[in-house]
């Protein structure tokens, strides 16, 4: 049982690696992808083994433990939601479709299979170029990863630059019907892909923006996320893509144009075409 478990968990961490996630799911998930495809091939240690049986033995005994705390009174402690926001609030965009901003940058945090990655990304020419920062510490069946990345996006052209090693990726990526990232586009802007349903829920209030919050379900893909966006960004999702529950919440939003050296490979940096 326990082995059977295990085998699970490693195929979930491996499937994380090849997924074809929407760009605001792959900004939250790449790196824990990475991290997860680093537990996947540390998982034969005699560490990560143990870490992984303890785990499971807690999941085996969480029934039987909670069958008898249900015996035993139990003191309920109320805790407050975070005072709401109460600061002016910007209208919502004209066109639905379109990146609300000419430039400026966004904080970033998201959450995968339990593990929260933090990224700043900056934007210039309407987000059409993008600069994306993952300095973050995750942490999976014990074993700490440290990540220092970047990703510049400039239209199709990408780059993924790891700023410890000082080494680096180039390709060309274009828009592919069949992924979360298409499939959620398209929806936005009212020309969805066959097989999308789209669930109008109406207007919510989040961090000084009016957005429009809608369901998205695209069977092909087993997605169903539900989504608050302002424009074209995404500013709050929770949902599934396939079996792996995601959430992702922008925390800050900074107008101010980043600087030109954001979207440029930093000098020292080698990288491979």
């Amino acid at each position: 049982m326990r082995k059977q478990l295990f085998l699970t968990l490693m195929i979930i961490f491996v499937g994380l690696s090849t997924s074809a996630q929407a760009q605001i799911l792959n900004r939250i998930s790449n790196s824990a992808q990475r991290a997860a495809e680093r537990a996947a091939e540390r998982a034969v240690t005699k560490k990560v083994e143990q870490e992984v049986s303890t785990a499971v033995t807690k999941a085996l005994e969480a029934p039987e433990k909670q069958a008898a705390e249900k015996s035993e009174p139990k003191t309920i402690v109320i805790q407050s939601e975070p005072a709401p926001y109460t600061g002016p609030v910007r209208e919502a965009p004209k066109n639905a479709d379109k990146f609300p901003f000419e430039h400026g940058s966004y904080v970033q945090t998201a959450e995968v299979l339990g593990i929260e990655v933090n990224t700043t990304i900056y934007f210039a020419r309407s987000g059409d170029w993008q600069a994306i920062e993952d300095k973050s510490e995750i942490r999976v069946f014990g074993i700490r990863t440290v990540n220092d990345k970047m990703h510049i996006i400039k239209g199709n052209q990408h780059w993924e630059i790891d700023m410890a090693e000082k080494t680096g990726n180039y390709y060309e990526l274009s828009s592919n019907p069949d992924d979360t990232d298409a499939a959620m586009k398209a929806a936005l802007a009212g020309t969805p892909t066959e097989g999308v349903e789209i669930t109008e829920l109406g207007q919510e209030n989040y961090i000084g923006f009016a957005c429009r919050k809608v369901n998205i379900k695209y069977p092909a893909l087993a997605m169903d996320m539900t989504c608050l966006t302002y424009g074209s960004l995404v500013l709050k999702s929770d949902g599934y893509v396939g079996p792996i529950k995601t959430a992702t919440r922008i925390t800050s939003i900074d107008l101010n144009a980043p600087p030109a050296s954001k979207f440029e490979v930093p000098a020292g940096i080698q990288i491979n075409k």
